[in-house]
């Protein structure tokens, strides 16, 4: 098989949030840097019979995914993900939604979406002051599902 030809680096993501629903979305490409996705392990059980050397093995059901984006802290607009994602974790039933397309988001691009998250942990500056370090937080996120679509419009 030859070498593909078509890789893509993160250079070009375009990296949306909503607070709404999803009836808005605000692009976060400017703030962020990364998106990791963890979790959604599928349950699976194995069972052993006498007559058998190999076990059945039957599957459940996906568990939770663990969805992070790391941003640059601001304080100078209410579309930050900072001030997004510090609203959502300090409201018990506020969720968001987060969006991504690595290719950049055109038509055509494939587009990464969650199901409602929960911001599920502090979003709160932290530093050290021998750092030149721009401030980072991290929107820490749990959901159900994460859904792979085609943008057409």
């Amino acid at each position: 098989m030859t070498q593909t030809l078509n890789s893509l680096s993160w250079a070009n993501c375009k990296i949306e949030l909503s607070a709404d629903g999803g009836t808005t979305w605000k692009d976060i490409s400017g703030f962020a840097n990364s998106v990791t996705v963890d979790g959604g392990e599928r349950a699976v059980s194995e069972f052993m019979t006498v007559t058998g050397d190999t076990p059945i093995v039957t599957s459940g059901k996906r568990s939770l995914l663990e969805v992070t984006v790391k941003a640059v802290y601001t304080e100078d607009t209410a579309d930050a993900p900072f001030i997004m994602g510090l609203s959502a974790y300090e409201s018990a039933t506020d969720t968001v939604l987060l969006r991504w397309s690595p290719k950049g988001g055109a038509i055509g691009d494939y587009r990464y979406a969650t199901s409602a998250a929960k911001v599920v942990a502090p979003v709160y500056p932290q530093g050290a002051a021998d750092s030149g370090d721009a401030i980072p937080v991290e929107l820490k996120l749990k959901c159900a599902s994460i859904t792979k679509s085609v943008i057409s419009v």
